[in-house]
């Protein structure tokens, strides 16, 4: 079984085939069902969660086991730890059932993720996107632009509520060499000329999201959320056409979603319906499918 550490994946790992990889997963007849998380009971009345994201190759489908792979992310949430949940993903041979590899999960989820928001991105905001604002801070931000540059053509990156480490590695990227990379505190007049909106966590500073109580893009804005937790304006979540990850389990309910990620990809559904029309994605939990797409392109390319 071979260990596959964050600057391995990072080394074999670019933007357009990471891309290309998920929308052919979701196009595909994977098989990712849904798991609860496991409460883990802490001290001081806290409660941790390991959750568990399988998903293997239809074998009955394809009528072999000489193709495809077995795998599962694995990944404990802590009280006591801020941030990101550390995980790992697990890759069985789906022939043998062997191990062949164990990844670092933190560095497959950050790219993972840009590429379904970047993808996300690729179906929702306008060919002429161009001006991206950028609200709160998270450390996969980096990796994310570096993505959204890949789907549009950037020629603006204002940045919100950001942290400076960030900011620096964000303006360092190949991908926006000729892109304007600035930082703004006022953000209802970014908005103004905002074609697409990065919700992407708390304010740096402020430790909150305050701002986005009266957030009201411009018509045409497509606004994607990058924090689940982030509180988005009932008026906008009225007003928008909303998409998710995955449709069998929504972020939110009570809403009325347009499409999933699979609608999407095999166009049996359709995005942006007219020009002036805003969009919102805001994926769920369930990332067996991409995780097991990307993990499995990772062992081959390693």
């Amino acid at each position: 079984m071979r260990i596959i550490a964050s600057g391995e994946i990072d080394a074999c790992l670019e933007d357009r085939a990471v891309l290309e990889t998920l929308r052919h997963a979701y196009r595909s007849n994977t098989i990712a069902p849904r798991t609860s998380p496991i409460p883990i009971d802490r001290p001081d009345h806290l409660t941790g969660t390991l959750s568990l994201q399988p998903a293997w190759t239809d074998f009955a489908a394809q009528g072999d086991v000489s193709r495809g792979y077995v795998g599962c992310a694995l990944s404990l949430d802590l009280p006591e730890q801020p941030g990101l949940a550390s995980s790992l993903y697990l890759l069985f041979s789906g022939s043998g059932g062997q191990p062949v590899a164990l990844l670092d999960g933190m560095r497959l989820n950050a790219w993972r993720t840009s590429a379904l928001h970047a993808l996300a991105a690729g179906y929702l905001s306008r060919e002429d996107t161009s001006r991206l604002l950028v609200i709160g801070d998270d450390p996969r931000l980096p990796r994310l632009v570096s993505a959204y540059a890949e789907v549009r053509n950037l020629s603006s990156v204002l940045l919100a509520g950001t942290s400076q480490g960030t900011r620096s590695r964000i303006g360092g990227l190949a991908a926006l060499r000729d892109v304007h990379v600035g930082e703004t505190g006022d953000i209802r007049t970014a908005l103004d000329g905002a074609d697409m909106v990065c919700i992407a966590g708390l304010d740096h500073q402020a430790g909150h999201l305050d701002a986005l109580a009266a957030l009201d893009p411009p018509a045409g804005c497509h606004i994607d959320v990058l924090d689940p937790l982030a509180p988005l304006p009932e008026l906008l979540l009225q007003e928008a056409r909303l998409f998710t990850s995955d449709l069998a389990a929504p972020p939110l309910t009570g809403l009325e979603w347009a499409a999933d990620m699979k609608e999407l990809t095999r166009g049996s559904k359709a995005g942006r319906r007219y020009y002036g029309q805003r969009t919102l994605f805001l994926p769920g939990s369930g990332t067996g499918l991409a995780d097991h797409a990307l993990a499995a392109h990772i062992f081959l390319k390693t």
